[in-house]
């Protein structure tokens, strides 16, 4: 059973351990390597890299599916389930500490996800940063189970485009009692395009919103 991988970091080839409680899916470092638990929630590795501004990010695990909930109000990463909705910011950073080492994503980390996708050749510049052309997208909104349609997964990674807006830790700069989410299905207020998967807008964090969930981030542990 992998226990452990390799991954580049700081231009050095490292030896990565999957987190305690997880074992070896699927899949490769370049094209989306899944961990799962005994619950079935499964993870896939943002190895680390840069973002489209240049920052660099060390590697993580991000949720492979939008969260939902089990029957003790467990957070899920499963498919053919509805993501948990109506969740405010504060509820969705409580959720994530029920997995070990979890966290909302911060604005570094998402804005990685997005690059990843694009350095892999798994969708273009374009797809992630400007306009969208897959997954989930509907006026009014249509919530979309997990894993509901195949063509929406990206390197294993399930509906990064289109259904929820996921709550991330970064705080709106013009509202600074607000936060930012990103992503999300809706349309542009002024042309009609759709959302690209690396949209921002603030939000009120004491208030929950049906379009919107979370995304859970797993932190390596270092010495």
């Amino acid at each position: 059973m992998k226990k452990t991988f390799l991954e580049f970091c700081d231009g050095y080839r490292i030896e990565v351990d999957i987190p305690n409680g997880f074992s070896y899916k699927e899949g490769e470092v370049d094209n989306g390597l899944i961990i799962e638990n005994e619950a079935g929630s499964q993870y896939l590795r943002i190895p680390a890299g840069y973002t489209s501004d240049g920052l660099y990010v060390r590697g993580f695990w991000l949720s492979r599916y939008e969260i939902s909930l089990g029957n003790d109000e467990e957070p899920l990463s499963i498919p053919d389930r509805y993501p948990v909705t109506n969740v405010n910011f504060y509820e969705a950073v409580e959720l994530a500490r029920k997995v070990a080492n979890g966290y909302i994503p911060s604005k570094e980390e998402y804005n990685r996800i997005c690059m990843w996708l694009v350095s892999t050749k798994a969708a273009t510049f374009e797809e992630v940063f400007e306009t969208a052309s897959r997954g989930n997208y509907s006026t009014p909104f249509v919530l979309a189970k997990t894993g509901e349609n195949p063509s929406w997964m990206i390197n294993r990674l399930d509906n990064f485009f289109g259904n929820c807006s996921i709550w991330t830790t970064e705080r709106s700069e013009l509202y600074d009692h607000n936060m930012i989410i990103r992503g999300g299905h809706g349309l542009y207020a002024n042309n009609g395009e759709k959302h690209p998967a690396s949209f921002r807008r603030w939000a009120n964090p004491e208030e929950g919103y049906l379009d919107n969930t979370l995304r859970i981030v797993i932190r390596d542990l270092y010495d």
